[in-house]
């Protein structure tokens, strides 16, 4: 486990589309992506993670791929990733791939091969019924079962109809996905992003869902979904998997897990493998769906560590491409993003980054005209669909903000002068010089990057206080999760004699050092780090 490079790491995401535009299409593409490397090192990132770039017709924006082997022109070529891998590698960041395997487009050739016949090599690629079999629905709207006239048969789409699903049953399958995966390994990519991994495997007889008890507008979201994923066979898959990654030096998965709301942190760490044979890493967004209150995301992060144990590694996120930005969350409040930021970069584990949260980038305003997402066009008004996350990054002051000299694709966010790289470059107390302080502290530390972590008990219920340890290294983290000033009891930390000394706070600290068990006074949204000895 210790020399596993992404059991601390910080990994950016990336949505391509959003990131640099270099063509003046008013979309971002990957030579983007090779200009803005060098920013990407001053944030001492260990890895990039690319939302899908491969050819597709764009009906979910990349999540539908025709030919996991080629690069869509609207990103560049495949020598642009080429160079984007080297120029990567040379700055010695990892890359790693969004890998959408629970299904492909239509015009995928296994597809199109595979409706016009139902013996041919390619015919049961896919999941095909003569009758529509069961109650199941699709996630964007609709049964999950579509009529081909073509082959006249059924088949299965969990998401778009423009999006069958492939049939991870047959051995042939499996064989050609992981053709597809040896390929980009042999190129060296790093590693994959597994989208809705446990989606892969359905019930063999087609059994109905039950029904749930949500009220939201989805009927997608009123069934209890037992057998439309999470089959046990799933987790053989993974394993194999698993045994084709590790055959490559220091590679590795991190999977995407569908669950229920608010979050299934257990479901989300068995595709982690009881022995740790299956996925590296895996997500759980109960973070990601959970109001900012201390003992909420104290039960919440006690519950994903008890799910993942001790030998495994747990991954931290507040945001990405599908989850409205926590800044916007937050109604913009840039101290909650501090605190949230030091909670994130205080843990044990692998930590996610979406493109501009060091910023404070805000989710963009998407009006109904604008919109792209397949989602939000769907259900509109009740989704607001997913666009406004993805917005344009904001780099410079000025027209078109150093993103692109093109109209962008979707607006950008507000605030865009203020928010830019440029010039929060310019001032000393910018939230991304805060990033910048606080990564290289938690990268310094041994104890913030592999200490055990023990949740402590405090005499305010809006404290949430933490310690790290390894060896002899202990740290104390103390957050203020209230708009007010609080008081507190400084945990004690075994016993009395402790000591404990301010490394790193959100505020300034009056007292150098303080003795555990003395009260403590926190500012609304401080959050403060302490290098715990003894005195005696």
């Amino acid at each position: 486990m210790t020399d596993a490079w992404y059991q601390d790491a910080l990994i950016y995401q990336i949505y391509p589309r959003s990131f640099q535009d270099t063509n003046a299409d008013g979309i971002g593409d990957l030579p983007g992506i090779i200009k803005r490397l060098d920013y990407l090192k001053t944030l001492e990132v260990d890895a990039i993670w690319l939302s899908p770039i491969f050819v597709s017709p764009m009906a979910d924006f990349g999540y539908d791929v025709s030919d996991y082997r080629s690069i869509d022109p609207v990103f560049g070529t495949l020598e642009d990733c080429e160079r984007l891998l080297e120029q990567a590698h040379k700055r010695e960041i990892k890359v790693i791939f969004d890998m959408v395997l629970n299904h492909t487009s239509k015009e995928h050739p296994w597809f199109l091969e595979s409706r016009t016949s139902r013996t041919n090599e390619k015919s049961d690629f896919y999941i095909w019924s003569d009758t529509i079999p069961n109650n199941w629905y699709a996630a964007f709207g609709g049964r999950a079962w579509t009529y081909d006239a073509e082959r006249g048969q059924y088949y299965l789409h969990s998401f778009l109809a423009d999006q069958p699903d492939l049939n991870w049953r047959n051995p042939k399958v499996v064989d050609a996905v992981f053709a597809e995966l040896r390929y980009w390994l042999d190129k060296g990519v790093d590693g994959f992003r597994l989208d809705v991994i446990n989606c892969i495997v359905k019930d063999e007889t087609f059994r109905n869902n039950p029904k749930g008890f949500w009220t939201r507008p989805r009927p997608y979201d009123m069934q209890r979904h037992i057998f439309d994923r999470n089959r046990v066979e799933s987790h053989k898959r993974l394993e194999q998997m698993r045994s084709l990654i590790d055959a490559y030096p220091q590679r590795m998965l991190v999977g995407e897990i569908m669950v229920e709301l608010p979050g299934e942190p257990e479901l989300a760490a068995s595709y982690l493998g009881k022995n740790g044979d299956e996925l590296n890493l895996c997500f759980d967004f109960s973070l990601a769906n959970a109001r900012f209150n201390a003992a909420k995301w104290k039960v919440i992060a006690k519950r994903w560590y008890e799910a993942v144990g001790k030998h495994r590694v747990p991954t931290w996120v507040l945001n990405n491409h599908d989850l409205p930005r926590f800044i916007s969350r937050v109604q913009g409040n840039e101290q909650i993003a501090r605190l949230g930021a030091l909670f994130l970069l205080t843990q044990r584990g692998a930590v996610f980054l979406y493109y501009g949260e060091e910023l404070g980038l805000s989710d963009s305003k998407v009006s109904r005209p604008r919109m792209y997402d397949p989602l939000g066009k769907h259900y509109w008004p009740f989704h607001p669909g997913r666009d406004p996350e993805r917005g344009p990054m904001i780099w410079n002051t000025g027209e078109g903000y150093g993103f692109s000299e093109a109209e962008p694709w979707l607006p950008f966010a507000k605030s865009a002068n203020r928010l830019s790289v440029e010039n929060q470059e310019l001032e000393e107390q910018s939230l991304l010089k805060f990033y910048r302080v606080l990564i290289q502290l938690r990268k310094a530390d041994q104890a913030l990057r592999f200490g055990i972590t023990t949740f402590l008990d405090t005499t305010n219920t809006n404290i949430m206080a933490y310690s790290r340890e390894i060896g002899e290294e202990r740290r104390l983290i103390v957050l203020n999760f209230s708009k007010n000033r609080q008081y507190c009891m400084i945990p004690v930390w075994k016993d009395t004699k402790s000591i404990c000394e301010p490394v790193f706070s959100t505020h300034p600290v009056e007292d150098e050092k303080q003795n555990a068990g003395r009260a403590m006074l926190l500012h609304p949204y401080q959050g403060t780090i302490y290098r715990l000895s003894d005195d005696r």
